[in-house]
């Protein structure tokens, strides 16, 4: 199995379409690098879609998708990626709400907007984007042809009735692809959370759900409004669904993957006034962790290859370390190597199998590294025993974790046991022993 962090995955499979139009506003959670030379939405969507008009691969990233007019046939794929719905829907889109569909989805995106000639806008929630799964690699070329522009390039246009038929071929598809899957027995409709939600958005086809969407239908608060509006915008039809106390996501800046090995190494693993090195280089870890020196294996090496007194650590990928260094970390310096190609032992380093093995001592192999997180036991939340919930107050294992399996409402604190790896740093560091 090759596991790796949504993030990886999306920013792997884009990378590999080899886009030359980026464009990206505050959204741009995924490491890709964007422009930001525009000064809003609608200009870059100008952008966007007259580079891929003459042939220029196209992606854009936004926070909210202004609606614009889809008129001219594209020579390129053009994708716009999303966290939540836009308002009026001007494009195809595709909703992503599991990690383990980010792959084939976003591939079925650009084939779509390849074949058809169209923009096609792709939503990916905040449990997809913030998970991990198994990621299986593809040929993903797709033969297109070189950008050119000529006299007549921007002359051509798309008629209304053209455009029809584009959306019914689309629906076609997507129908074939993404099957709709509907009971009538759903009591809850969600886009961010568990819960019905349509797999994708056709313009001016109404999408199957309606057959069984009513007000005696739940939603949860923070999406009530949005999507009674984004249903009478887009359908004319109006919904005043029952409202559900929400699961809301913490809202901060920066969140670490599930299981993130710096959470429990900096928890168990750290003697107090060491000095940090890695060669690591996720966004997210560094701002976290800003005691974090970044260094290669070989610098670090040349450092405690001197008459270092300070107290050092070194955390790396086992890929590259070599047996030779083992000379001079057994006289001092310390390494915990994360083992992101899933060697059985490496010669003078202890192998744990669960990070609540780690120890402040020893060389230790980790057990997984960022790319290919391993998945344990379930965790459980002793609400009687939280202190946060009686006192009312931010979880305080969030704000140590930055863990996206967290999640609070009001009066809970819960375990998105999809998201959990079962790390237990969560356990560790609630003072409460209120994880169990």
């Amino acid at each position: 199995m090759n596991i790796r962090n949504s993030k990886e995955i999306i920013q792997n499979i884009l990378e590999r379409y080899n886009f030359t139009a980026i464009y990206s506003d505050s959204c741009n959670k995924f490491g890709i690098e964007t422009s930001k030379n525009y000064a809003d939405g609608n200009d870059a969507i100008d952008f966007l879609y007259s580079s891929a008009v003459i042939g220029s691969k196209s992606l854009g990233f936004f926070t909210e998708l202004p609606f614009f007019e889809v008129t001219r046939p594209l020579r390129a794929e053009c994708l716009f990626i999303t966290q939540t719905l836009p308002k009026y829907i001007s494009t195809p889109v595709i909703i992503i709400k599991n990690a383990e569909d980010i792959s084939a989805r976003l591939t079925l995106a650009v084939k779509l907007s390849v074949e058809h000639k169209i923009p096609v806008t792709v939503v990916i929630t905040h449990n997809a984007a913030n998970n991990y799964t198994d990621f299986e690699r593809a040929n993903n070329d797709l033969g297109r042809i070189s950008p050119y522009i000529n006299a007549s390039t921007f002359k051509q246009s798309i008629s209304k009735e053209e455009l029809k038929e584009t959306y019914n071929a689309v629906n076609n598809n997507l129908m074939q692809v993404l099957p709709a899957n509907l009971t009538d027995d759903i009591t809850l409709i969600s886009l961010q959370h568990k819960g019905c939600f349509p797999e994708y958005f056709v313009p001016e086809i109404k999408p199957d759900v309606f057959k069984i969407l009513s007000n005696d239908i739940y939603a949860y608060s923070s999406e009530k409004d949005l999507l009674e509006q984004f249903f009478f915008n887009n359908y004319s039809t109006e919904f005043d669904f029952k409202e559900r106390e929400d699961k809301i996501y913490p809202q901060i800046n920066n969140l670490l993957c599930p299981g993130c090995p710096f959470v429990n190494i900096f928890a168990r693993g750290v003697e107090k006034d060491t000095i940090i090195f890695t060669d690591i280089t996720c966004k997210g870890v560094l701002e976290t962790f800003p005691e974090l020196n970044y260094l290669t294996i070989d610098g670090y090496m040349g450092i405690i290859s001197s008459e270092v007194r300070s107290s050092t650590l070194f955390i790396g990928k086992a890929s590259s370390y070599k047996s030779h260094y083992n000379n001079i970390i057994s006289k001092r310096g310390r390494v915990i190597l994360l083992n992101d190609s899933s060697v059985a032992k490496i010669d003078g380093f202890s192998s744990i199998r669960h990070p609540k093995k780690l120890n402040k001592i020893k060389n230790t192999l980790y057990p997984y590294s960022c790319n290919n997180i391993k998945k344990y036991s379930k965790v459980k939340i002793k609400l009687h025993k939280c202190s946060c919930i009686k006192n009312n107050a931010p979880c305080s294992v969030f704000e140590k974790t930055l863990c996206p399996a967290i999640y609070t409402s009001s009066n809970d604190i819960s375990i998105d046991n999809i998201m959990c790896n079962g790390c237990l740093a969560c356990k560790l560091l609630c003072s409460q022993g209120a994880v169990s």
